[in-house]
């Protein structure tokens, strides 16, 4: 009875220490489940919140640089440049757009070669949760961060860069990463319960005890891989994700150690981009600001003083249009690493306050600046400005091929003329601007007077933009006339500018300020396209032997682009031979006289005639006309106002049997008196122009000014 009874109660204690191992099994199964599942969703959390908040950072961070270096040229239009900048961030990673708005939202630029959008409504290509306006944002839409930063010149908001960055390949990582650990805290999972399920086998009663213990070791390494990404999380770089292990879990923590290289290195080539110029690895603008704003609290704690020298190359777009942007990225390099060399070897200056590589910066395209902290008298500052402009042009020779710059240099001194970064950097480029009218090459100190002349000039700089896309300017036709007898023969295309409120602008007040800008590209084609398409489609159905004179800008000679479209535009409208007749001043054709042989020639194939205006004043060698295909002289009206000295007489006389002797025909300009034009016609001189005969007229007075027979010039 006792031996039944003890067996039973044997039993009934196998049976409970049984039931209770197992269920004590299963109730830790489920919690290991539970604590598995918020493992990972804890890792996926951390993981997901460190790199979104990074990829965030890392594109405001990128688009703000991009935006500051933008600013020059989205101000003057240098498209070139803008995709050159909007490439460089294409690079970095996978963008769905970049747009640059003006201040109406009307897109200046969409990054593509073609620029298929432009001028449309920035708001038709962003998605509609994209807030418009001039104030930055940033918007996590879908698979893109979409960030909108704004343009300024000086403090004001002129423009806005649209930029969208997906941040697809950093999801699929996260979802990479937290796959892998799911997967491995389901072998984890699985691994604990077949040692339990042994345990149990083995030693019922101490299956409990076992499985919390083997839980709570199998599973500490997923507690400390979590540990360590909160660490990350918040800030501690310096973390290892490394167990030293050889399972799984080892591979896990193996991975993320790799994930935080990679991240690690994505920032260090973030950071570059941000405050190294990609081309010279000098500091760029962004960095340039944050270095000068140091030395300026420096200079003011020392009581010394800093000189900004603004650098920046003549005619280097020359070097682009010819030889191509690879031969200018070598140039650029070669300027950088000669003018890094010179700033080291200064020894006569003092010790500087910062390291040599801060000084020297490039702000973009041909613009460099050089920071010259502590300098002791401003004649030393004047010495590394010329001795600057001699080294620069000594010359480049790249590929077997030697290219010659020149540089204009602008001064400012801190404290003597500003007190802030963005007021020198400003008088800078105000003063280097000044050496840019004054015929480039040189340098020149800032003054004060100098900010009147230029923002007057950048006001009318501002204006004739919108004069170009209003349609504020026409031509007027100065009649040319035979002297012999007074027949209408030709005339002369003279360009005009109607302002809405100070009324009728004279060229000489716009023309030189225009030439010196990008602006001169346009404006010559315009002023050559109007004139064909006047001659093409009303003068010459009148008058089928009328010749037209159009005058070309010296720029034509010097831009290949500029070049390029003049002869396009001749070719496209396919006029009678001879009757359009290029002018090109005596001196624009003398400074560009070895490079414009070959372009006067083809334009001279196509069809025109080349002419010297204003012959007379150039004071140079005349054995060009032998060398270049020149068919008329345009005797400046300088001499004719002054005819009735046996000076002027003399010289004029000279002008007209040179042309006689060379078969070059000569027209005389400004012609008021009929004693005037009597003298001209017994000097031999066959044609004039001048309000003798009649003032610049409209195209339609022209036209019904033919009242007499047209003979051919």
């Amino acid at each position: 009875m006792k031996s039944s009874l003890a067996k039973r109660y044997g039993l009934l204690l196998a049976l409970s220490i049984t039931v209770i191992g197992i269920g004590e099994l299963l109730l830790n199964l489920h919690y290991l489940d539970r604590y598995s599942e918020r493992s990972v969703q804890t890792g996926q959390k951390q993981l997901t919140s460190v790199i979104e908040q990074q990829i965030i950072r890392d594109a405001e961070l990128v688009t703000s640089t991009l935006a500051s270096s933008l600013d020059i040229y989205v101000y003057n239009s240098d498209f070139s440049a803008i995709q050159e900048l909007l490439e460089s961030l294409s690079i970095e990673g996978d963008v769905l757009y970049t747009y640059i708005s003006d201040s109406d939202g009307l897109i200046v630029h969409d990054g593509s070669n073609e620029l298929n959008s432009y001028g449309k409504a920035v708001a038709e290509y962003l998605p509609a949760d994209i807030p418009l306006g001039m104030t930055p944002s940033t918007r996590k839409i879908g698979p893109y961060v979409h960030i909108a930063q704004p343009i300024q010149s000086g403090n004001q908001t002129f423009a806005m860069l649209h930029v969208a960055i997906s941040y697809t390949q950093a999801e699929e990582d996260i979802q990479r990463l937290t796959q892998s650990l799911a997967d491995n805290s389901d072998q984890l999972r699985d691994n604990i319960s077949h040692t339990m399920f042994s345990v149990i086998l083995l030693l019922l009663c101490l299956s409990a005890v076992l499985a919390f213990f083997l839980s709570q070791r199998l599973l500490k390494p997923l507690k400390q891989l979590a540990e360590y990404c909160r660490q990350y999380a918040d800030g501690d770089k310096k973390v290892q994700f490394t167990l030293e292990r050889d399972d799984e879990i080892g591979q896990l923590s193996d991975a993320l150690e790799d994930m935080k290289g990679a991240i690690a290195k994505s920032q260090s080539q973030i950071e570059e981009l941000a405050y190294l110029d990609p081309l010279t690895h000098l500091p760029n603008r962004r960095m340039f600001n944050e270095e000068l704003n140091s030395l300026i609290a420096w200079t003011d704690r020392n009581d010394d003083q800093l000189a900004i020298i603004f650098i920046d190359l003549d005619h280097f777009k020359d070097v682009n249009d010819t030889a191509g942007h690879d031969v200018g990225d070598q140039l650029l390099k070669m300027t950088a690493d000669r003018l890094s060399l010179l700033l080291h070897s200064q020894d006569s200056l003092p010790d500087f306050p910062v390291l040599g590589d801060l000084l020297l910066s490039r702000l973009g395209g041909d613009e460099f600046v050089m920071l010259l902290p502590a300098y002791r008298h401003k004649k030393e500052v004047e010495n590394l400005c010329r001795l600057i402009r001699d080294r620069l042009e000594e010359g480049f020779v790249i590929d077997e091929h030697r290219f010659h710059i020149s540089a204009s240099l602008g001064v400012t001194f801190y404290p003597d003329n500003a007190g802030s970064a963005q007021e020198l950097l400003k008088q800078a480029d105000i003063a280097m601007y000044a050496v840019k009218n004054s015929g480039r090459r040189g340098y020149q100190l800032y003054h004060r007077e100098m900010d009147t002349e230029v923002n007057r000039d950048i006001a009318l700089i501002q204006q004739f933009r919108i004069a170009l896309e209003q349609d504020q300017l026409y031509l007027d036709y100065q009649p040319i006339h035979d002297l012999s007898n007074g027949s209408l023969v030709g005339a002369e295309a003279l360009l005009r500018w109607q302002h809405p409120e100070r009324g009728l602008i004279p060229p000489d007040d716009f023309v030189p300020v225009i030439e010196k800008t990008e602006l001169i590209t346009p404006l010559t084609l315009w002023v050559l396209n109007q004139a064909c398409n006047d001659l093409s489609s009303h003068i010459l159905f009148h008058h089928p032997r009328f010749n037209l004179s159009v005058n070309i800008s010296g720029a034509a000679l010097e831009d290949e682009s500029i070049r390029e479209k003049v002869s396009q535009i001749i070719k496209f409208y396919n006029l009678p031979e001879r009757q359009l007749h290029l002018e090109i001043t005596e001196t624009s054709m003398m400074e560009n006289v070895e490079s414009c042989a070959d372009i006067l020639y083809e334009w001279k194939n196509a069809g025109t005639d080349i002419w010297i205006d204003d012959f007379g004043t150039g004071y140079s060698s005349l054995n060009y006309l032998h060398n270049l295909p020149i068919d008329g002289l345009k005797v400046d009206r300088s001499f004719i106002s002054s005819i009735s000295t046996d000076q002027q007489s003399q010289i004029i006389e000279t002008i007209v049997a040179l042309g006689s002797s060379l078969e070059i025909k000569t027209i005389a300009e400004g012609i008021e008196t009929e004693i005037q034009r009597q003298r001209l016609q017994a000097m031999g001189c066959r044609y004039g122009q001048g309000n003798l005969f009649s003032r610049p007229l409209p195209l339609r007075p022209l036209i019904r000014k033919f009242n007499q027979k047209i003979v051919n010039a």
